[in-house]
């Protein structure tokens, strides 16, 4: 089996002034056996993201069934960690009633170029509005995540409990005087999805010693019961890249030598990077990875299929 890249999906056409361009870290949910709505963070004209969506035909992604015409999450109120963007995180499915959308929340402060916690929103009518849980983040700030602490997903453990994979972000990394942010992937475990303790999180990835940061970590439950992660990292050369891992137990991964979304022709809306997989598998058990191509989301989300090799 192997991944075959379908192209591009949809990017915003700049009609209406809080998505101008973009669909950033897309989250894939299950609406029914027919949708699939892909949640991403849409940029305005002053890169700041709010979280829209597109729903897709689940046999075939390229047919866009609809497309959200007001953010489906907005910016966090004044002075809130998320004032100023937003993007995914993950959908859960917790219940017929509840599905919770993680999302970082982006805060601008005067010594440091910004900030990016958890918080997490509740939607009661399967996925066209949500509300906050709270103002503040579910995931804060803490010793080795003084920056970043951004969960990008979270699946429900049959003992019972939940597991969460994140990014932290501990420092800032300067290229061609340029400030990026550092940043390795963490695991940590919670009894309802709502409350985590930072100081039980355990490191799970690591950067490679030519890249300086590697995240937005996304695992998924295989059918032999064992887990497998994507994360994308970046280099010293600015070389951005998706890596797949796999593990027993969700915890101990090994990153693998697969290349599972080469990038594209010269002149393709991917051909300088592909980054933010996501996974999904269908009730009849297609699988897709959706992702991001140049310019880490500017381009649009696109996705691809396995297929038998």
């Amino acid at each position: 089996m192997t991944w075959e890249k379908q192209g591009l999906i949809y990017c915003p056409n700049g009609k209406e002034a809080w998505a101008q361009h973009s669909f950033m870290t897309p989250c894939p949910w299950l609406r029914d056996d027919e949708t699939i709505r892909i949640f991403g963070g849409m940029r305005d004209n002053s890169g700041i993201s709010r979280i829209g969506w597109i729903d897709v035909d689940s046999r075939d992604p390229r047919n866009i069934k609809a497309v959200s015409q007001t953010p489906v999450l907005d910016l966090g109120a004044p002075g809130m960690f998320d004032d100023n963007g937003v993007i995914l995180g993950e959908i859960l499915d917790v219940s017929k009633t509840e599905l919770r959308l993680y999302y970082i929340g982006f805060q601008l402060v005067a010594k440091a170029k910004f900030l990016a916690f958890t918080g997490v929103a509740i939607s009661r009518d399967r996925g066209n509005s949500f509300e906050r849980y709270s103002a503040t983040p579910v995931i804060d700030r803490c010793p080795d995540g003084p920056f970043i602490g951004a969960l990008h997903s979270i699946a429900k453990l049959p003992e019972g409990g939940y597991r969460a994979w994140m990014s932290r972000g501990s420092g800032w990394q300067a290229i061609d005087n340029i400030l990026y942010p550092k940043y390795d992937c963490w695991t940590v475990t919670s009894p309802d999805g709502l409350h985590f303790d930072n100081s039980k999180a355990q490191k799970i990835i690591t950067p490679n010693p030519h890249e300086y940061r590697i995240g937005r970590p996304r695992a998924n439950r295989l059918l032999d019961g064992k887990w497998e992660l994507r994360a994308t990292s970046d280099t010293f050369q600015k070389n951005y890249a998706s890596h797949r891992f796999i593990s027993s137990d969700g915890v101990n991964f090994t990153r693998t030598d697969d290349v599972e979304l080469p990038r594209g022709a010269q002149g393709a809306w991917d051909d300088q990077m592909t980054c933010y997989p996501a996974y999904l598998r269908t009730p009849d058990n297609t699988e897709f990875l959706f992702y991001n191509g140049n310019d880490m989301g500017r381009t649009g989300v696109g996705y691809a299929k396995r297929v038998q090799a």
